[in-house]
């Protein structure tokens, strides 16, 4: 099965499961703040719930679990079902006071340093910095094309976000986007070294830059 894979769908995958991970430690940190038996049984009926509407997570070999006959479509099935957990999680997490902000600021703060630190390839220039960022952040699939690079230079990197493909997933739980790109905004601090300063600017446009001396 493998033979039909190449490296695309492995980084699409890849960045399925690094997210996976990171709902974990969502759930994990309601559960220890939950204070009475029946948050803690209402968290797991969300978490039923959410699975039940949008899908389970599948974090097993990529090639022992995709359909070969529909590579494209399962991808895109997988990231959706991960969108919309994601932001159904966190919309009542905080609606149900299972978890404050500042604690999930941390979490993705937390989750960017911890990406940095496992990142395999290089990021001492601002294009590789650029790269490195979204062979992490889920946006959509390629072919969106998400993230277009309007300037780039020794010592910068500018791109624009052309359009925003979370809004919808948000929206369909009764969410609020601008949580999902303040703690977007905390992921970036953590995934960004002191050595880069990120400009942003109503979440659409973005400058990294080198830090002069």
């Amino acid at each position: 099965m493998s033979a039909f894979l190449g490296p695309i769908h492995y980084w699409l995958y890849d960045k399925v499961k690094w997210h996976e991970e990171l709902l974990d430690e969502i759930y994990n940190q309601m559960n220890n703040q939950v204070s009475y038996e029946y948050n803690a049984s209402d968290l797991a009926l969300l978490k039923q719930n959410l699975e039940a509407q949008f899908g389970s997570p599948v974090v097993a070999d990529l090639a022992d679990v995709i359909e070969t006959d529909n590579i494209h479509g399962w991808l895109q099935l997988k990231i959706q079902s991960l969108e919309y957990r994601m932001a159904g999680a966190i919309t009542k997490g905080l609606e149900n006071q299972w978890i404050d902000f500042s604690t999930l600021e941390a979490l993705y703060r937390s989750n960017g340093v911890k990406a940095y630190k496992s990142y395999k390839g290089n990021l001492r220039t601002p294009q590789e910095m650029f790269k490195g960022i979204y062979d992490y952040l889920l946006e959509g699939m390629p072919c969106d094309r998400v993230n277009q690079p309007t300037a780039s230079e020794e010592n910068f990197i500018s791109w624009e976000k052309r359009i925003c493909l979370h809004t919808e997933f948000w929206h369909a739980v009764g969410g609020d986007i601008n949580v999902y790109n303040q703690l977007r905004e905390k992921w970036l601090d953590g995934f960004i070294t002191s050595d880069y300063e990120l400009l942003c600017m109503d979440h659409q446009a973005y400058k990294l830059s080198r830090r002069t001396a």
